[in-house]
């Protein structure tokens, strides 16, 4: 009895510090993200500029995120890593406002690439795990987030349209600001002991999660896809910025029920089967792009891109922290993040481009489509051989 009461009100503090954190992130990325290359370029940088520019995240993910986390694990230091990569974060978007020159921004630029590649996994491998520990619904929590971006872009694309960008890195670094404090309230660990093995060599044991993280860096390439070329595609067709606008805005807000609904599903079809379910989603949604005869049916093919999504980085992130060591939760999560957020860019960007320049914005798409595709059979051999049940 003792135990139970002391164990809701803890479950209940895991449950609100994790959304609120997602809250909070989703809504400050949502008041900058979307604009900032249009800023740049409103500054006189061109499209090279922009384009270096672009990859200096993927990059420091790829470089950064498993050994900071690596580190953090091993420390059990995780909690302040995120509050410390969450001021940086904040400090650079604050300065962000200031420098006029190619020179001055790439620098702000690189220094918040580096905090971010430190914040993503530990700070998402914090909140996946309490979750996994109180028997929270992850989906649930990680559903305020996509409601905090969808919600922030809609409101800041009209805010930044009328005033113009002059105070938008001064809002936008004060809406991040409390999240130092909502990291603080993340919960380290319970009873754990400093782990002596190398955590790259413990995981690197576990074949279901090589070639879950193998999946999830074939659907990330059509991930990449749809984030740089949507827009363009959507104009091709033309579609105007208020399409552009709500194909963005309905994709989003189409992943709060799969979200929610993400651990139902699962515990009904298994974990993997649901993630297979969400890459044909996905893939059928770009189908819909495709074939679209106009610009304005492309809002309702979102709704497909988004459930998949929805459903996809749920439940990814949750099978992540079902198959690793609590004491090397950031380290796991790392994975995903240079899965989606490192590799996959760097390879979807170039060579979407180089199929958009050489066949169409179309043509795009059946990149997306091709690497669902193989998404699925990676994913539906490993369960068949039960290397991932």
């Amino acid at each position: 009895m003792i135990i139970d009461q002391a164990f809701k009100p803890m479950a209940k503090k895991a449950g609100w510090v994790g959304s609120l954190y997602y809250l909070i992130l989703f809504v400050g990325a949502g008041s900058y993200m979307p604009f900032l290359f249009v800023y740049l370029t409103e500054l006189g940088l061109n499209g090279k500029q922009v384009g270096w520019l672009a990859t200096l995240s993927p990059l420091m993910m790829m470089l950064l995120a498993m050994p900071v986390a690596s580190l953090a694990d091993r420390f059990r230091v995780r909690v302040r890593v995120a509050q410390l990569a969450t001021a940086g974060i904040c400090m650079t978007i604050f300065l962000l406002q200031f420098p006029r020159s190619f020179a001055g921004i790439a620098l702000l630029m690189f220094g918040m690439a580096i905090f971010n590649s430190s914040n993503a996994s530990i700070a998402e491998s914090l909140i996946a795990r309490s979750a996994q520990r109180y028997r929270l619904n992850f989906g649930s929590i990680r559903l305020w987030g996509s409601f905090g971006f969808a919600a922030s872009a809609l409101a800041f694309g009209v805010i930044w349209q009328r005033l113009g960008f002059g105070s938008m890195f001064l809002v936008s670094s004060f809406l991040i600001l409390p999240l130092i404090w909502i990291s603080g309230n993340l919960e380290e660990s319970v009873g754990l002991q400093q782990p002596k093995q190398a955590s790259v060599m413990v995981l690197l044991r576990d074949r279901g999660l090589l070639i879950l993280v193998l999946a999830t860096f074939l659907a990330a390439i059509s991930n990449s896809v749809s984030m740089t070329f949507s827009g363009i595609y959507a104009r091709s067709l033309g579609g105007g910025n208020f399409v552009i606008g709500l194909m963005i805005a309905v994709g989003a807000f189409s992943e709060l029920p799969a979200m929610f609904y993400s651990e139902r599903l699962a515990r009904l079809w298994t974990t993997p089967y649901t993630i297979i379910l969400s890459y044909i989603l996905m893939a059928l949604g770009f189908l819909g792009y495709i074939y679209s005869p106009s610009a304005n049916l492309i809002p309702l093919f979102s709704v497909l891109k988004g459930l998949g999504y929805g459903l996809w980085i749920t439940l990814t992130i949750r099978m992540i922290t079902h198959r690793t060591p609590e004491q090397w939760a950031a380290t796991a999560q790392s994975l995903i993040s240079i899965s989606i957020f490192g590799l996959a860019p760097l390879i979807a960007s170039p060579l979407g481009g180089w199929i958009n320049d050489t066949f169409s914005a179309r043509a795009v798409f059946w990149l997306g489509i091709g690497t669902l595709a193989l998404a699925v059979l990676v994913l539906a051999a490993a369960v068949h051989r039960k290397i991932i049940e």
